[in-house]
């Protein structure tokens, strides 16, 4: 079993979790090219497509392609690098530890991240790039999604010659149609209300997404209502022409027009006030437990905000921020902070719901005709609980095969194909920023 299906092919197993649907028992999905075609049980399905060839995986679950909502490919290097810190002590030693980093590197980076993401069964991302080749690295690797280009510490006014530098596509079938293109003005105490603004009404007028990291932390939430705290430096330097507002991250971008149709990321202090304004004008949110336990900040709860109608995401955020890029393990730790959460919701928001957050549901998230044929075979016993069974079960340890856009990217546990060159750069990418992170 290699490359790209055959004309029709029936791939089986124990359980079928379309996520559209209920779970199918002794179940198969019909892959054409790079789409699915049907999905059923596989006596319906050997009978309806006689000549398709088969594959049946025994003692396995079959998912969607896992979505991880919220991901820094490029920054896979620094795994372990900074140390679980209080967010404000960590992101002054991420900004040193890259410093000594090229473009190459950050492609090399970005190349392993990606790798690791299809070893965890993702093949859809909602990943923050910072520049064309690590986008292109990725997503010929097989991973699709939302890619957005990071714009921060800037005037308004520079927006068009940063997404030149940085060559942001004018096309938008640049990375073939598994790839959207969005924009981030990463955060309010980084990007100014001009730059928030003008990002936003820039994305409109490209018809793209954004999204942008909010509410992650106490001091955040300090800068914005005073002005004070650890994040005024930051915010000084980078987020030209702010003032405080005094109100929370979520109210302030709602003023400045910079919250419709954006994903929201983290979170962690969210108010009622906030998530009825989230609930009226984004596109959706995104929580990421086990990063904002790395960088000392509290988890958001869930259930207000599916209650508001959001769609909710999870991600891991970067490696730099977290111990793997095991989407599995992060879903097990929204489960862990919040019992109430049924299994059906929670693995949701791996699927459907994460694909929705960022606004890629048409093709994503569910295992349904016409969407395409990213799917995730897991080494997860039979039970009469699937959906339960896979949460407390499934991870990278468990993923027996992954496959997106119609091309097996995993058998047998095994990534088909490692870059071993840019393995090595990462690795010395690594060893650089430790050695800068050694010196001060």
């Amino acid at each position: 079993m290699s490359g790209r299906t055959p004309s029709g092919m029936l791939i089986s197993a124990d359980w079928i979790l379309p996520i559209a649907t209920g779970p199918i028992h002794n179940g198969a999905v019909r892959v054409v090219g790079d789409s699915v075609a049907d999905v059923g049980t596989l006596v319906e399905l050997a009978a309806a497509y006689p000549e398709d060839t088969r594959e049946h995986f025994a003692g396995c679950m079959i998912t969607p392609g896992l979505v991880n909502a919220h991901t820094h490919l490029t920054l896979t290097a620094l795994s372990g690098v900074v140390p679980p810190l209080p967010f404000v002590q960590w992101l002054p030693r991420l900004v040193a530890a890259l410093k000594p980093w090229e473009i190459a590197d950050h492609e090399a980076s970005g190349v392993l991240g990606a790798e690791e993401s299809l070893a965890c069964g993702v093949t859809v991302v909602g990943d923050i790039a910072y520049g064309a080749a690590e986008v292109a690295s990725a997503s010929a690797a097989g991973l699709g999604g939302v890619y957005y280009w990071e714009l921060l510490g800037m005037r308004a006014e520079d927006i068009k010659s940063a997404l030149d530098a940085l060559r942001f596509p004018e096309d938008p079938a640049t990375y073939g149609t598994r790839v959207v293109c969005g924009l981030s003005p990463h955060s309010p105490y980084t990007a100014g209300p001009g730059l928030l603004t003008a990002v936003s009404e820039h994305a409109r007028t490209l018809g793209v997404p954004t999204a942008v990291h909010l509410d992650e932390s106490a001091a955040e939430l300090q800068l914005l209502m005073d002005g004070t705290g650890p994040l005024s430096a930051t915010a000084a330097r980078t987020a030209l022409g702010f003032t405080p507002p005094g109100s929370t991250p979520v109210e302030y971008l709602a003023s400045l027009g910079a919250l419709q149709g954006t994903t929201a990321i983290h979170l962690c202090h969210v108010t009622a006030r906030e998530i009825t304004l989230l609930a009226e004008q984004a596109r959706g949110v995104v929580t990421c437990p086990r990063s904002n336990r790395y960088l000392d900040n509290p988890p958001p709860a869930i259930a207000p905000l599916l209650d508001a109608g959001l769609a909710v995401g999870i991600g891991t955020d970067s490696s730099a921020s977290n111990h793997d890029l095991d989407l599995m393990a992060e879903l097990r730790a929204v489960r862990d902070s919040e019992r109430t959460l049924s299994a059906v919701t929670l693995l949701n928001m791996v699927t459907a719901g994460g694909a929705r957050a960022i606004g890629v549901e048409r093709h994503y998230g569910s295992l349904a005709p016409g969407k395409f044929a990213d799917l995730v075979i897991h080494r997860v016993a039979a039970s009469s609980e699937p959906e339960a069974a896979l949460i407390d079960h499934a991870g990278r340890s468990t993923t027996e095969a992954v496959m997106s856009g119609g091309v097996w990217r995993v058998l047998s546990g095994d990534l088909l194909t490692r870059d071993s060159a840019a393995a090595r750069r990462a690795a010395d990418a690594r060893v650089h920023s430790l050695e800068v992170l050694n010196a001060t």
